[in-house]
């Protein structure tokens, strides 16, 4: 009986030992980072720093954390984060968010709440910080701004690195239940309501995603595979598929088969909404009724929307410029 009470005392004192040493690990990473931030002119801070979980997990607890980026453009707050681990599973973190943060940008100065908001987050080995995979869940959010408002009863994104590749990752999104409020000149709106919103991407990196780095300086992709897309917007429904290649500047070129069903129904709610007028709304009807026409079902719009030289257009008929990526 002697015996086996000392291999227990040995046994749990080599235990003990080994958790202090993970959670002082986990505990040097975190501070080793927010001093890198700073030294790269960074605004990085907290209040304080705590760690718990013993004897099975190593669960760290910043307060009051604020990150500014150099050019003082972005900024995020938040009251606490949280970053959950087991002891001997160090690559493979929950992280947690509050009810409420704060999101500043050049574009927008937002505040976002939930219900629930937390993410799974598997690294490529526990000394790396290459993202494996990712996958993040919310309920319940509402992000408020001066600029208008943008909400979702359930909101879904997921990360992995395919099986086998370098930089190649799967990238998912989805959203039910979705509202998206953004006032124009006059105060008009647009429909507002998403049913749902499901995007189902490949997309292709020129290096693996570091998780360290990719929450704050999100990378630019070098091609863009649409499996699938498909929206409900009010009446309208949207499906979308095809590739996009992206040069250093963030310039897309490609081409996206798409199917847009109940349009004209959705030009009537966009007039209604006061957006555009009504005879707007008749020549808006008869361009797109020709071209609809043309693909052999006037009541459904088959088309394909190619990107060539930043321009974009539908067979002859140019759109204008193509959204851009951030430069590589």
């Amino acid at each position: 009986m002697k015996r086996l009470i000392a291999i227990t005392v040995i046994l749990a004192g080599l235990w003990s030992g080994f958790w202090f040493y993970a959670s002082g690990q986990k505990r040097a990473a975190i501070e080793n980072w927010f001093t890198a931030k700073q030294q790269d002119g960074w605004e990085a801070s907290y209040s304080d720093l705590t760690v718990a979980g013993f004897p099975n997990r190593v669960d760290t607890t910043l307060d009051e954390v604020t990150l500014v980026n150099q050019e003082g453009s972005v900024k995020w707050s938040a009251p606490f984060f949280q970053l959950l681990s087991l002891v001997y599973k160090p690559s493979h973190m929950i992280a947690i968010w509050p009810e409420s943060q704060i999101v500043q940008t050049p574009f927008i100065n937002a505040t976002l709440r939930h219900e629930d908001l937390r993410a799974s987050v598997v690294l490529n080995s526990d000394d790396s910080d290459i993202l494996n995979r990712l996958s993040l869940v919310g309920k319940g959010i509402e992000a408020k701004s001066d600029r208008g408002s943008w909400s979702a009863q359930d909101f879904k994104f997921a990360a992995e690195r395919e099986a086998g590749a370098i930089s190649d990752y799967k990238i998912a999104v989805s959203a039910d239940q979705m509202s998206l409020k953004l006032p124009l000149v006059g105060g008009i709106t647009l429909p507002d309501r998403f049913e749902t919103l499901a995007l189902d991407t490949r997309m292709t990196f020129a290096e693996p995603i570091d998780a360290s780095t990719a929450s704050v300086a999100p990378p630019s992709p070098s091609k863009v595979e649409i499996v699938s897309a498909d929206i409900h917007w009010a009446s309208l429904q949207v499906a979308a598929s095809g590739t996009l290649e992206f040069d250093d500047m963030g310039v897309p070129s490609g081409a996206l088969d798409f199917k847009l069903q109940n349009w004209d129904q959705m030009i009537s709610d966009i007039a209604n909404s006061g957006a555009i007028s009504h005879a707007q709304a008749q020549s808006t009807r008869m361009m797109v009724g020709m071209l609809a026409a043309s693909s052999g079902d006037p009541r459904e719009f088959d088309g394909t929307l190619t990107l060539v030289d930043g321009m974009m257009k539908i067979g002859q008929l140019s759109l204008g410029p193509a959204p851009r990526l951030s430069p590589r």
